[in-house]
Parts: C-alpha cells; structure tokens; sequence
C-alpha cells in the first residue's frame, strides 16, 4: 500500500513536471536592425507632403512612390474631404548584407471619402523597403521600395 502511494506521487510528480517542460515553447525572433514602422507609416498618411523629418529617413522618390496623396485619385473633385482611411501595415523580416538591410512588410489601405463613397485601395500587398545603414552613428536611410503589382 505504502509503495502504491510512492508510485502515484512519483507518476504525478512526472506528470506535472513534463507537461510545463513540453507545455513551455521558446520564441525566437527575427532580428531587427531597424525600426522603419514609423517613418513609413507617416510617408503613407501624411498629407503634408515631403517634410525635413521624412528626409532624414527617406529618399524623395521612395517618399512619392509611398505616400496615398501621391497614389490615388484624391484631388479628384468627385471625393469630398475629409477622407477616412483604414491602414495597417506589418512587418515580416528584416534582412541584413553588409550596410544594407531589407525591411519586408504587409501593409492594406481603404480609403473612402466623407461620404464614404471608396477612393481606392489595397489589401495584404507585400513591400519591401530597402535601407541604407549608415556605418558611424545609428542613422539609417530607406532608398527604394518594392511593391509587386
């Protein structure tokens, strides 16, 4: 009888201490070598066009190629401001050679006019931004963007 007792104990004692050892899953994350969420989340949605701040980060041209003001048909006098905009943006992984790192991302816009009459859009659309590390300091600068149609 005293050895049944042993034994479930032992059993129990198993049981619990397997189930938080496999129960436990490690997480490893992708490295990060920069964090460009920001800068191109505001080069998306900004409608101040290209400013001291954005350049710092970002070429001109990525800039224009990026920004919705620049993409879509808002001028258009047929859409009434202001404009409701649904963005998101993720991003996936980061690739590093040398100075140079590949920043790639998922982003989806929804833009509709204050009448909610749809402007245009785009859903789940992979971009990737590449970025130019500068080698003293911490600065970084994204210099292309790639976007499949």
């Amino acid at each position: 009888m005293k050895t049944n007792r042993i034994l479930i104990v032992i059993l129990m004692g198993l049981i619990i201490f397997t189930q938080g050892a496999c129960g436990k899953q490690v997480k490893t994350e992708a490295p990060r070598f920069v964090d460009i969420n920001d800068v191109v989340k505001e080069a998306f949605l900004t409608d101040k066009g290209f400013s001291d701040e954005l350049s710092k980060h970002m070429t001109k041209e990525v800039f224009n190629k990026t920004n919705i003001y620049n993409i879509y048909p808002v001028n258009s006098p047929e859409f009434k401001k202001p404009f409701k905009i649904d963005f998101s943006l993720k991003e996936i992984s980061q690739r590093k050679e040398n100075d140079i790192v590949q920043v790639y991302m998922i982003y989806s816009v929804m833009i509709n006019d204050s009448n909610n009459k749809p402007i245009g859009g785009s859903g789940n659309i992979p971009i990737t931004f590449t970025v130019q590390v500068q080698k003293t300091g911490s600065g970084w600068t994204i210099i292309k963007k790639e976007e499949k149609a």
